[in-house]
């Protein structure tokens, strides 16, 4: 059954910002645990925060600039972003290894009409042919590491770097996401002359799985380029921690990190919460769901603002959100 989800737009975003489809097709409501947590809770359901976080930097990057989305899964951070900030025409590139997981998110882009790349890759410490570990808990979970997730299964998949990408494409980085389930420092490290040159911003999921020697030796080395290890949560300002200081919140609910190559500004938290009020908009009120086979509603993904666009979000939701996120958003 195809689903769609009402897209974010924040009002005091840079002109041309805002000028796009009010919802995004993401095919299925069922097949990937992605899809299923989209049709449970809307846009506002899947990681809220690190969708505004992204946002966020996206919006200060200059024309033209690269983001990478290493382990895309279906593509929806990479959608977002070309899709929220394409009058940028940013060189977005969505890598995800797993061949189906690839193909729906080539079907995403292509349903949407967007232009990010998809490469069907992983990326790691160095370049090599790999088995990919198909984990029996969620596509979401495969991993290079055999110890992440149980599994029966594992697939050879093509392994590069962020270094060598960089280099043979000629975009560097300017925002880089990662969610590799466990293999987040093998990434890093692959990436070692991109962030020494090209200093990029960071959002790194970091799991209690992870190996924590490992970890430590490349948040070392991000401090030791100056960059800060702030905890993604609901309350602002984050603490800036170093290689020692970080591990005690890898525990905790949040386990996304902004590895930021600059002081984070009161315009940056401003931003971010702007952004993220706008998620938290799109709840699964504003869902479109339609039957097999049936095409979705007329002016479905007109741009906002559109004459005969759907009516916006809903008055009132923001009042109904949890406290934690109405704390978040000033409310």
């Amino acid at each position: 059954m195809p689903l769609a989800v009402r897209t974010p737009v924040n009002p005091a975003a840079p002109p041309g910002t805002g000028a796009y489809p009010r919802a995004l097709n993401v095919l299925s409501r069922k097949e990937t645990a992605v899809q299923r947590q989209l049709r449970r809770a809307g846009l506002a359901g899947y990681e809220p925060l690190t969708q505004a976080t992204l946002l966020t930097v996206a919006q200060y990057a200059p024309p033209h600039a690269a983001v990478y989305d290493i382990g895309a899964h279906i593509g929806l951070y990479a959608a977002l972003v070309d899709l929220v900030h394409g009058a940028k025409r940013l060189q977005t590139v969505a890598f995800e290894p797993t061949p189906r997981t690839a193909e729906l998110c080539r079907g995403l882009r292509d349903g949407n009409g967007l232009g990010f790349d998809v490469r069907q890759m992983a990326l790691s410490d160095r370049s090599r042919t790999a088995e990919l570990f198909l984990s029996l808990k969620a596509e979401s979970s495969n991993s290079l590491n055999a110890a992440h997730r149980a599994h029966t299964e594992s697939v050879r998949v093509p392994v590069g770097t962020v270094d060598g990408f960089a280099e043979r494409h000629g975009h560097a980085p300017y925002l880089i996401k990662i969610d590799v389930e466990t293999h987040e420092p093998e990434v890093l490290a692959g990436a070692a002359g991109v962030l020494r040159e090209h200093r990029p911003w960071i959002v790194c999921e970091v799991l209690p799985g992870t190996d924590a020697a490992a970890m430590g030796a490349a948040l070392s080395h991000l401090t030791e380029l100056g960059y800060g290890l702030h905890l993604i949560h609901p309350e602002t300002p984050w603490r800036a921690h170093d290689a020692k200081s970080y591990a005690p919140h890898v525990q905790g609910q949040c386990r996304d990190w902004l590895f930021a190559p600059e002081p984070l500004t009161d315009e940056f938290y401003a931003a971010q919460r702007t952004w993220l009020r706008a998620v938290l908009a799109c709840g699964k009120e504003e869902n479109v769901l339609v039957p097999p086979g049936e095409p979705f509603p007329r002016g479905w993904n007109a741009p906002h603002g559109a004459p005969g666009a759907p009516p916006g979000p809903r008055r009132g939701l923001e009042a109904r959100l949890p406290r934690m996120w109405r704390q978040a958003v000033g409310r």
